[in-house]
């Protein structure tokens, strides 16, 4: 189904073209997603492996991963602990049509940011796209402003 200006209006923040990469193996999830966060307002970057990804980012910033967690090869699990190592500060939402409770836990543990479940409506992806975009307070630099611990502002 086409998207459309109605469907998915874009806020004054979304203008700013935050980058995303969307790391996903199956094809036609990847092109969805990339349409769906495109029509947005987001630039996007697409990536159909872990690997690929990590080599994108050894190139170009982004602003935020959204991975599939069941992936051949490196899983999204795995991509996840390789970019907390390299970019601690680069938030990730975790894409699942696992429902296993317990891989959840541990995205979550490992420093999700959200999960969110397959299958996805359009309007959830860019909702917790933007509000993670709009939670974490990116600098001019593009580097997420910290806070100090217990600091919960």
């Amino acid at each position: 189904m086409p998207l459309d200006s109605e469907t998915l209006p874009m806020s004054a923040s979304q203008k700013n073209r935050k980058k995303i990469l969307v790391v996903e193996d199956d094809v036609v999830a990847l092109d969805l997603l990339e349409e769906i966060l495109k029509k947005g307002g987001f630039a996007v970057s697409v990536s159909q492996s872990a690997e690929e990804a990590i080599a994108h980012l050894d190139r170009e910033e982004a602003s935020l991963i959204l991975t599939d967690l069941r992936m051949p090869g490196r899983s999204g699990m795995d991509l996840l602990r390789s970019i907390k190592k390299d970019h601690p500060d680069l938030p990730v939402i975790i894409l699942t049509a696992f429902g296993d409770e317990h891989l959840w836990v541990e995205a979550l543990s490992l420093g999700a940011i959200d999960l969110i479940p397959k299958p996805f409506k359009k309007q959830e992806i860019i909702e917790v796209v933007q509000r993670t975009l709009d939670a974490i307070g990116r600098s001019p630099s593009g580097h997420l402003k910290q806070s100090p611990p217990g600091n919960t502002d």
